[in-house]
């Protein structure tokens, strides 16, 4: 027995799939003092007494620690002359023209940041060495200030880590028990900002996730003591992994519902899929070519849900870790609807979250919010959600948007909530462009495939602005994220610098470096666990244009000979650099990194298995209510029914309810289930 969970800002969502293949689901509001309880009670409801082979968990525990400013004290440690790095983050900023612009303060503030002699020069050769009585006593200045954890980060260090070794002996020497974090170990990559940075970050989360991970082992324990988690980029990790590297779990959450997405693109022959998931704080999405999702080598955290493409950044703290590319909004069921100083409506980024939530769910809110706007205008169920296990008030609704929102803009109430809807779509319709057309994608060519519990409500209205013509809504699109958790295989990502230009390589010297990296990871692997039979490795390399300071991300041609190498990658290069820009360059191409991506399957499930599993217990009965589709179509009687219901399709306007979502679909639109059991939408041409 597997159990997979996610923890979201309003819902959390538990999958148990049994040694027997059946499925037991659950959605319960994310209350931190009772969510270990009500996995429990999941697990207990599937097989009270069996054990469970392992949980996996994807969470927001260390990306929340960071945009909330809630990670440990951390010290930081460098090169005398590059203690303000963290400060001056490379000069980047989101846009030079806002000259109210606050910049993020400081991972470390500079009281902890402090300076050693000691210089490694740019080919790895030491010019001075450190000393060690001075480091002694920088050390003994942080463990005054009763520093949780120590980041250390010196010039260079990438190439030659003899000073960055020595003093993490010494701090061991000091203190023991002291959190401590080497740039060589943990990034070890050319550019210091971005190696600080995310040196520092994993430092200063360390504590902070382990104490998150011994409070929900103990609630698993008496099930089972293997707890795996989530990766940004998409594979799994034990939970020591996680406690040594937490920076790799900062988009733990929306990585599982891509995964998801990528397998279900695989298995059903999509090639061009965009993934689209709406929960109740933010909206995600990402492009998935071929079964594959997009992936970026490093992104920033810290400045909230933003927009960062490849044109625009510096609002975060650098993150350099690999992750799948999505882009995020602060768009959700819970955002709040407001109207701003000049009267325009506004929605988001607050979120009113599971405490106290939208006004419908009667615990409390005030603020009327994107579901509360669905409910008034016909397209939720009324009176309960969530597998019927959370009512719903649809009154209080109403009168939150008439009072709020309806009132002050002189509107009736449902233009107004419908209003709430068109400018959450506008703030998603963002996010969906920044990953196809920002990334040379025409939009018109790819199935939308919407999950989480409020994507596919919006999914047609934003396939329609997008010129998508084709929709697909997966089994169990509420739990989507929980489902691909057990999806996910064992990886472990690792990186060597090399900096040359591309004519220089010996490639033999890049064959004999990648077998060392693979060497390593088989280690840590079977450290972990895993069969060294299913450990499988997927070579990768980062080039760009000698002039430029960003690279791509590209397959390693591993079966061309030697002597044809250069020739190989600089095809590659070219060819994927006027996809991305538009444009290539008879210019010198430079290597700047190896990266080795060690896998290892965990024998996960397929979904046309999961689709004969799929029950329609606690499924609403058939009926009709009214749904407002806007001015042009105003309110209409429309049908509500059960995904079983539509093996030979229907016309829109009709409302498909789950336990976990609810499916939108206007006049225009036909909705049919097919064999594979997801809901496929498809616009009528004009």
């Amino acid at each position: 027995m597997r159990v997979g969970f996610d923890i979201g800002g309003t819902f959390t969502d538990v999958i148990v799939l049994g040694d027997d293949g059946q499925l037991t689901t659950a959605k319960v509001l994310s209350l931190l003092d009772r969510v270990g309880d009500d996995i429990v009670a999941c697990v207990q409801r599937s097989a009270p007494t069996g054990p469970v082979e392992s949980f996996v968990h994807g969470t927001t525990i260390a990306s929340n620690a960071v945009i909330e400013n809630k990670t440990a004290t951390t010290g930081l440690i460098t090169t005398r002359g590059f203690r303000d790095e963290l400060e001056m983050r490379g000069q980047r900023r989101p846009n030079i023209y806002d000259v109210a612009w606050d910049r993020l303060p400081p991972l470390v503030p500079r009281s902890l940041r402090l300076e050693v002699h000691e210089r490694i020069l740019g080919d790895g050769s030491i010019e001075q060495p450190l000393d060690a009585k001075e480091t002694q006593e920088v050390i003994g200045q942080l463990l005054a200030a009763h520093v949780e954890a120590i980041a250390v980060c010196l010039i260079n260090s990438y190439l030659n880590p003899t000073h960055e070794r020595q003093i993490g002996r010494l701090i061991a020497e000091m203190a023991p028990q002291l959190v401590v974090c080497l740039s060589s170990e943990v990034h070890p990559e050319i550019r210091e900002y971005e190696r600080t940075s995310t040196t520092t970050i994993n430092a200063s989360l360390i504590p902070v996730v382990d104490r998150y991970l011994n409070q929900l082992e103990q609630h698993l324990s008496a099930y089972s003591r293997r707890l795996l988690i989530m990766q940004s980029n998409g594979g799994i990790m034990s939970a020591q992994a996680a406690r040594r590297r937490p920076t790799y779990m900062i988009e733990s959450g929306p990585a599982a519902g891509v995964l998801a997405a990528a397998r279900l693109a695989s298995e059903t022959g999509l090639n061009q899929v965009l993934s689209f998931d709406m929960g109740g704080t933010t909206a995600k999405a990402c492009l998935i070519e071929n079964g594959a999702p997009l992936e970026k080598p490093g992104g920033e955290v810290g400045g909230g849900a933003t927009m960062t493409t490849r044109l625009f950044g510096g609002g975060g703290h650098a993150l350099r870790v690999p992750s799948l590319d999505i882009v995020e909004v602060g768009a959700g069921g819970g955002s709040i609807a407001w109207i701003d100083d000049g009267g325009a409506l506004r929605v988001g980024p607050h979120s009113a979250g599971a405490e106290p939530g939208p006004v419908c769910y009667g615990r409390g809110g005030q603020e009327p919010t994107v579901t509360d706007a669905n409910v008034v205008l016909g397209y939720m169920n009324p009176e309960a959600i969530a597998g019927s296990t959370l009512r719903i008030n649809r009154q209080t609704a109403w009168e939150a948007i008439e009072q709020r929102l309806a009132q002050p803009l002189k509107l009736d109430v449902l233009r107004a909530a419908y209003g709430v809807t068109q400018v959450a779509n506008a703030a998603m319709m963002r996010a969906l462009r920044a990953v196809s057309t920002e990334r040379g994608r025409d939009p018109r060519e790819f199935t939308l495939i919407a999950f989480g519990g409020a994507g596919p409500i919006h999914a047609v209205a934003l396939a329609e602005s997008l010129g998508i013509s084709r929709v697909l809504v997966p089994p169990f699109p509420g739990l989507f994220s929980a489902l691909g958790l057990l999806l996910a295989d064992y990886r472990h990502d690792y990186i060597r610098s090399i900096a040359l230009a591309l004519d220089k390589v010996d490639p033999q010297t890049l064959v004999q470096q990648y077998e060392e990296l693979e060497a390593t990871a088989r280690e840590e692997l079977l450290q972990e666990g895993v069969a060294e039979s299913a450990i499988r490795f997927e070579r990768q390399v980062d080039l760009k244009y000698g002039y430029q300071v960003s690279e791509l991300t590209l397959p390693f041609p591993s079966q061309v000979k030697s002597a044809d190498l250069r020739a190989a990658l600089t095809r590659l290069f070219t060819e994927a650099h006027k996809q991305a820009f538009g444009y290539d360059q008879d210019d010198a191409i430079e290597l700047v990194n190896l990266r080795l991506r060690a896998l290892a399957s965990t024998g996960g499930v397929r979904f046309t298995e999961l689709v004969a599993r799929e029950s329609s217990e606690g499924q609403t009965h058939r009926g009709s209510r009214q749904a407002y589709f806007g001015p042009a179509q105003g309110t209409l009687e429309t049908p509500v029914c059960r995904r079983a219901d539509l093996s030979k399709g229907q016309d829109g306007p009709v409302i498909v309810e789950e336990p976990d979502t609810t499916v939108v679909v206007p006049p225009g639109w036909k909705i049919q289930r097919d064999e594979s059991g997801n809901l496929a939408l498809t616009k009528y041409p004009n």
